[in-house]
């Protein structure tokens, strides 16, 4: 007997394949039947004009933020995010360890600046798995398992290469972690303390990886100056041990490197051929979102907030670091889209500066835009937020239509002004390449947001609308379809999401949460 029963839809089947009309039958959590279908249902959804594709599965979200926030944890079910594959760049809640906790907590909750940290009543990668499993989900969860976080458990907060003994040590948390349901590595290469990694640790760490089948997630060490280096690295270690990567938000920063796009994929491309196993993901956004500190060299805030912000108050200190920042010796300022006019301070409790530009507010103080940068975190704290805008649009476009690069939010929680991308990274690739663009047709634009990540992340029978997969499922009016999520006023809903189903129940419904609760947690084979 169905328990719902789809009617008159337009199936875009998450494969690319073209467009069908079919009525579709949901019983339990599996699509049951798929055709035309005459039986009657109770409840029955007259999807006529409507497009039924499967739920969008995030291979790339940091969503793990929220998922103990009452207000967070159910957002972005209402656009159709039906899976969340998180963990990645470099830190996880598990493993962890009292003596090194207070560092463990920090570099975790600094990645996402969420404001509401959560207990951790749990050491290994399984209590975190239960933990997460008893909450009331509104969508499926996969957990990588993050290899800053296993570095800091073994070495703590030291910033040498590892030793033989501390890598086997990684070794054997990682291969704890795989056996107990981690998905993965997560790298964070440019993060703390991940760049302190040698080639040779993340070439020894792969193996384990490897060895359990599973995949690597590699937020590399540079995306400008040495972009093409750090995919290389990337595949240095692919080649040296045969391991599943993914190479992780995809782009080229800094308009001195705009350009170098094709030859990342090339790079990528020639990869393939050789016979590495490669997959790209992106978000559709020249700016990112991050803590105002991350304009400067992670030797200045990779010691933690507190010690940044002492060294700061030491005149000659802070004089040498604006000098070199100025001078192009630390680079993240100048690798802004117009350098300070790049960047825009966002959640500033002062509405007098608070979606300014840092050029603006240098104007506003009358200093030097690298000390009134400083200034701003003196006044508000040294977890400002900005928007920092990095990429060339053409390029960007470019790097995401590529055949092998999946649709990422990169997305985390907040309750203050968010970055677009947390709800609306897949309505703008729907907007930018279907709707405006017409560079993609909708099945190709669906088929990077579902089934290339189910398959990428091994998520058997979701991401495909087929007889006896598990019925993640939206139902879309494409005609009306409008994104709603800017810059300005990134919150959205967006408008045509009627329904989203997760497993096989409603999970909302024009634009609202119904409360079902009714995701599942992923364990890695």
């Amino acid at each position: 007997m169905m328990d719902y029963l789809i009617k008159n839809a337009r199936v875009v089947d998450g494969t690319g394949a073209p467009a069908y009309t079919a009525d579709v039958a949901i019983t339990g959590d599996r699509i049951s039947k798929i055709g035309t279908i005459d039986e009657p249902c109770a409840h029955t959804i007259d999807a006529a004009g409507r497009v039924l594709m499967p739920g969008i599965i995030d291979p790339h979200s940091h969503a793990d933020a929220g998922i103990f926030h009452p207000d967070w944890c159910h957002q972005r079910i209402v656009q159709g995010i039906t899976t969340e594959i998180t963990g990645h760049c470099g830190p996880s809640p598990a493993p962890n360890c009292p003596e090194h906790m207070e560092l463990l907590r920090r570099i975790y909750f600094d990645l996402t600046n969420t404001g509401a940290p959560f207990d951790w009543p749990f050491c290994d990668f399984d209590g975190w798995l239960k933990a997460v499993e008893q909450q009331k989900l509104s969508a499926n969860y996969g957990f990588m398992v993050g290899h800053g976080t296993l570095r800091a458990c073994v070495m703590g907060g030291k910033t040498q290469r590892a030793s033989a003994a501390e890598i086997e040590a990684m070794q054997k948390l990682l291969d704890e972690a795989l056996r107990q349901g981690a998905l993965g590595l997560g790298l964070g290469l440019s993060m703390f303390p991940g760049s302190y990694a040698d080639t040779q640790e993340i070439v020894e760490l792969a193996k384990v990886v490897k060895a359990h089948d599973a995949i690597i997630v590699a937020h590399r060490r540079d995306e400008g100056n040495t972009a093409y280096e750090s995919i290389e690295e990337m595949l240095t270690v692919a080649r040296a041990t045969g391991v599943r990567m993914n190479i992780a938000h995809i782009k080229v920063t800094g308009s001195s490197n705009w350009g170098k796009g094709r030859a990342l994929l090339k790079l990528v491309e020639d990869g393939l051929r050789e016979g590495l196993d490669l997959s790209l993901d992106a978000y559709p956004y020249i700016a990112g979102y991050t803590q105002l500190f991350q304009i400067f060299p992670i030797g200045v805030w990779g010691v933690g907030s507190e010690q940044m912000m002492r060294a700061f108050s030491d005149a000659a200190y802070r004089a040498d670091v604006i000098a070199k920042m100025n001078d192009g010796t630390y680079g993240g300022l100048k690798a802004a889209n117009g350098g300070a006019a790049g960047v825009q301070i966002i959640q500033c409790p002062d509405p007098a500066f608070d979606k300014k530009t840092l050029q603006e507010i240098s104007d506003m103080l009358g200093v030097d835009p690298v000390e009134a940068a400083i200034e701003m975190m003196e006044r508000f704290g040294s977890n400002l937020m900005m928007f920092y805008y990095l990429q060339n649009l053409d390029e960007l476009k470019e790097l995401l239509l590529y055949p092998h690069t999946m649709i990422m939010s990169d997305g985390a929680p907040t309750n203050a002004h968010n970055h677009p991308r947390w709800m609306g990274a897949f309505g703008q690739i729907f907007e930018m390449f279907v709707q405006n663009g017409h560079q993609l047709t909708l099945e190709e634009a669906v088929k990077k947001m579902t089934s290339m990540p189910a398959a990428r992340y091994r998520l058997a029978e979701r991401g495909v609308i087929r007889e006896g997969n598990r019925a993640d499922l939206i139902v879309l009016d494409w005609a009306h379809f409008e994104n709603n999520c800017t810059y300005e006023h990134p919150a959205g809903p967006s408008k045509g999401i009627d329904y989203v189903f997760l497993n096989g129940e409603i999970a909302a419904r024009d634009g609202r949460y119904t409360g079902g609760g009714q995701g599942t947690v992923f364990r890695g084979r």
